[in-house]
């Protein structure tokens, strides 16, 4: 007898054989058990995943002459339909009969009641490639086929089958087959042929396999072919051309190390090898992923890897920093899509390699601007001022003056008392009673005296109190560039906000100390403020706000400080 491929002598034929589809055979094998069988069966997924196995399976289950619902694989309707020649099961290549005349003939043979079974069953592979008139001429049979009639669909892509195709069927998706499940049915059919292998060697197998158990048992097939009795890792490298996981330790390791020699010769070995730039791509990138699989608690036991390159992973994530990692992988993928269009595949890799290997280790921006003098970011609650204009010395606002018994005489007259707290908070009351002390309390104003303040010289200095806020807060400074002071009455001023909405009267209510104290600064003398709102009319010019944001902006260290360190400009 001649040779069998392995794909077709361990092709599954009964459903419990069927490994990694498990949601489907349940679910069909159910359908049996209950009498619940569909009329029509559409199975879609990747290549080599099960989908054409599953469909002779179901046809031998709804056939079989001993135990329906479950292939015997012993009666003659079992044997013919697993040797093909069974003349009511009918498989159609949907490549090769894609038009109306064929869906006719189709529809005339479904007609007819089967010769020695209970059903006449359709396969329809690839059924995706039917033309538009073809896919019309299926509609009414599929939906009401004959009572001894039975449609089984299969396609790898399913997005090409009309909607109305799909609403007339039972969907199955098919999965990817895991890495581990490709091993152990590996394992299993090595250890019947009696072959030994490395453990190593399998994993290897089931990775290049891509989640198909077809193309797993073509590169054994291969793979048996070149070793013989025995296989090794070595051998599977050099049948199938895989790179080796030191190559890729090594591609890390001159990053990080920036050996441009190193690199480059990690790039000669490739082009040399013959290794398509593609498969070297996606080899790297599924090694950066797996590093950064390692900087994470466990993530490691997620690789499907050996303990020896677990152990590996582990020590050389701990060397990278995770943002570096996630740049590289970026740059990595990105490069994968302008591989496939590149007429010069290896240059462009050479160009990226060396683009990799300039680039800098990642800094938050937290960390750049810590190192400001001080250590500490401006942007963290601490205002910045100019070199050239210090901070001012804040005069405390003194509304309850505690003298000590031996300056009673140097408390300067005047009228300017307000019962409240010390709003700056330098000295609490506790502390103050720790001495003899006397309090002094200074008349409040009569009701005919008057702060000599004029609203003109608020209005002049208006300016220059909105841009020393912007300073300090500039989200307060930007709110006040919509107010304009509109009356002073002894020492209160009012400030109006124009057409802006409640929550920025709300900000600047929480922020009236701030305000007041520059009021004091440029003024040099105690106001307090009260907030309103207006509406249409009064707002500060856009030549106004320009000048104050621009100065603001200008002056401050921090933002002087960032566009000297990524080069750049303040654009408005």
């Amino acid at each position: 007898m001649s040779y069998q491929v392995l794909s077709l002598k361990w092709r599954p034929q009964t459903f419990p054989e069927v490994v990694g589809q498990e949601h489907v055979t349940k679910t069909l094998v159910n359908a049996f058990k209950k009498n619940r069988v569909a009329q029509a069966y559409l199975f879609t997924g990747p290549r080599g995943v099960g989908k054409t196995t599953t469909a002779r399976l179901l046809a031998k289950a709804l056939n079989c002459l001993n135990t329906p619902g479950a292939p015997c694989n012993e009666c003659n309707n079992c044997i013919e339909i697993a040797d093909g020649r069974n003349m009511d099961v009918l498989e159609i290549d949907g490549a090769s009969n894609r038009g109306i005349e064929e869906i006719r003939n189709l529809r005339e043979l479904i007609k007819y009641a089967p010769i020695n079974s209970r059903y006449k069953i359709f396969i329809i592979d690839e059924v995706h490639m039917l033309t538009t008139q073809a896919f019309n001429a299926l509609l009414r049979t599929l939906e009401e086929p004959p009572e001894h009639g039975k449609f089984i669909l299969a396609t790898t892509d399913v997005h090409k089958v009309p909607a109305t195709i799909i609403s007339r069927c039972q969907r199955f998706d098919f999965n990817r087959i895991t890495v581990q499940v490709i091993r152990e049915r590996l394992k299993y059919i090595l250890q019947e042929e009696k072959i030994e292998v490395e453990e190593d060697a399998v994993t290897a197998l089931a990775r290049k396999a891509d989640g198909s158990m077809r193309d797993a048992l073509s590169l054994l097939d291969q793979v048996i072919a070149f070793g013989g009795e025995k296989i090794t890792y070595d051998e599977i490298v050099d049948v199938l051309g895989l790179i080796p996981q030191e190559l890729y330790f090594r591609f890390t390791d001159s990053l990080k190390e920036k050996n441009g020699e190193q690199l480059l010769q990690i790039m000669q070995r490739g082009r040399s090898s013959g290794i398509p730039v593609s498969e070297l791509v996606l080899g790297l990138n599924e090694h950066i992923r797996n590093m950064l699989y390692a900087t994470l608690p466990k993530g490691v036991d997620l690789l499907e890897v050996n303990d020896d390159l677990k152990k590996r992973y582990r020590e050389g994530a701990g060397e990278w920093e995770v943002r570096d990692l996630l740049r590289i992988a970026q740059i990595l993928t990105d490069l994968e899509a302008q591989v496939k269009r590149a007429t010069q595949p290896y240059i462009l890799l050479e160009l990226t390699m060396m683009k990799l290997l300039e680039m800098d280790s990642s800094v938050s921006i937290d960390e750049l601007l810590s190192r400001f003098p001080g250590g500490t970011s401006p942007f963290r609650g601490k205002p910045a001022f100019s070199k050239s204009e210090p901070e001012p010395e804040p005069k405390p606002a003194i509304r309850e003056r505690i003298v000590e018994p031996s300056q009673q005489n140097l408390v300067p007259p005047g009228p300017k008392v307000i019962r409240e707290k010390d709003i700056t908070g330098r000295k609490s009351a506790s502390e103050s009673a720790k001495r003899p002390q006397k309090k002094v309390v200074e008349p409040e104003p009569a009701a005919g005296d008057s702060v000599t303040i004029d609203l003109k010289e608020i209005e002049e200095h208006w300016e220059s109190i909105v841009e020393g806020v912007s300073s300090k807060r500039t989200s307060v400074g930007t709110i006040l560039e919509h107010c304009k002071p509109k009356k002073i009455e002894k020492n209160k001023l009012e400030i109006v906000l124009f057409d802006q909405p409640r929550f920025n009267l709300d900000l600047l209510m929480k922020n009236k100390p701030l305000i007041e104290k520059e009021i004091q600064t440029k003024i040099g003398k105690d106001i307090r403020v009260l907030f309103g709102m207006e509406k249409n009319g009064g707002k500060p010019t856009t030549t106004q706000k320009k000048k104050i944001k621009e100065k603001s902006t200008a002056d401050n260290p921090a933002v002087s400080r960032i566009i000297e360190l990524f080069d750049g400009e303040i654009i408005r």
